[in-house]
């Protein structure tokens, strides 16, 4: 890629901040085609949890095709209040902290679409002027912070926008289930030293797991946007999607947090009496 390909040109709808202080650039290809970059850019909900080391909670106040608008809290109990404004056909995004820690700061996003299946972005952070002393060096080190933080971000991103990919492409491969598929599992003792285990019914993951003597099966996609819910900790029975925070009973696989959704529907475990051994059963 030559090395102007992202050299941004003014949007048409945005402006910068005329007394902000550029304190670095961050360059990266992403593994990911643009458009689930865009579509994790209006993404605010997952802010607090896919990136729970730099945020901690979020409050929308309004949300649309230009962006959103919200109170962003931190570790340590600062907020600030952040619009993400976008120019769609410049490619360009920028969030702006109108208040709170680093206002009037601004982070100008610019997105490429390298190959079907790549982006290249170009991200500025534009900094308040610096108070008196050395500013070249201060400057220096919260650049060296903004470029730290960015890369754990983005990296985290990339994860879940490949895994992401994955897990469409699986279910829409998959199909329908077999309604009367049996998978057997072998001898409950054995089978219970290997727990928490993830296996396969009907074209689908499903995670073993035992809750207070009882064994159960519940689905490891979420079906908000089929984050993984197979490494989740089970407490008091229910599984948290470490995406967004949607919340399920394992034992129901409903909605524990009132948003709606529902599990997949998981297989019946069944033990023989007689043998001990465990298999799964189609619950329908």
């Amino acid at each position: 890629m030559p090395k102007d390909a992202l050299t941004p040109q003014p949007p048409r709808s945005l402006t910068r901040h005329p007394e902000l202080l550029e304190a670095a650039v961050y360059e990266r290809e992403i593994g990911a085609p643009i458009a689930r970059v865009w579509e994790n850019v209006f993404d605010w909900e997952h802010l607090p949890w896919l990136h729970d080391q730099a945020f901690e909670s979020i409050e929308l106040f309004e949300a649309g095709e230009w962006g959103w608008h919200g109170d962003v809290g931190f570790p340590g109990g600062a907020s600030s209040e952040i619009e993400l404004s976008v120019d769609h056909e410049a490619s360009c995004y920028v969030a702006r902290t109108r208040s709170g820690l680093g206002a009037p700061g601004e982070i100008w996003t610019y997105l490429k679409s390298s190959s079907e299946d790549t982006t290249s972005i170009r991200v500025e952070f534009w900094v308040p002027p610096l108070p008196e002393g050395p500013a070249d060096e201060v400057l220096g080190k919260i650049g060296e912070a903004y470029l730290k933080l960015y890369a754990g971000l983005w990296d985290q991103d990339e994860e879940m926008m490949q895994q992401r990919i994955v897990a469409s492409d699986r279910r829409v491969e998959t199909g329908a289930a077999d309604s009367g598929e049996i998978v057997s599992l072998g001898a409950v003792e054995a089978l219970r030293e290997k727990l928490p285990l993830v296996v396969d019914f009907a074209g689908h993951p499903f995670r073993l797991v035992d809750i207070e003597g009882e064994l159960l099966a519940h689905a490891t996609e979420c079906p908000h946007w089929l984050g993984p819910l197979e490494s989740c900790e089970v407490k008091r029975g229910e599984i948290i999607c470490p995406w967004h925070g949607y919340r399920f009973d394992v034992a129901t696989g409903r909605s524990t947090d009132e948003r709606g959704l529902r599990l997949r529907r998981a297989p019946r475990v069944e033990v023989d009496p007689a043998t001990g051994n465990v298999r799964l059963v189609s619950s329908t």
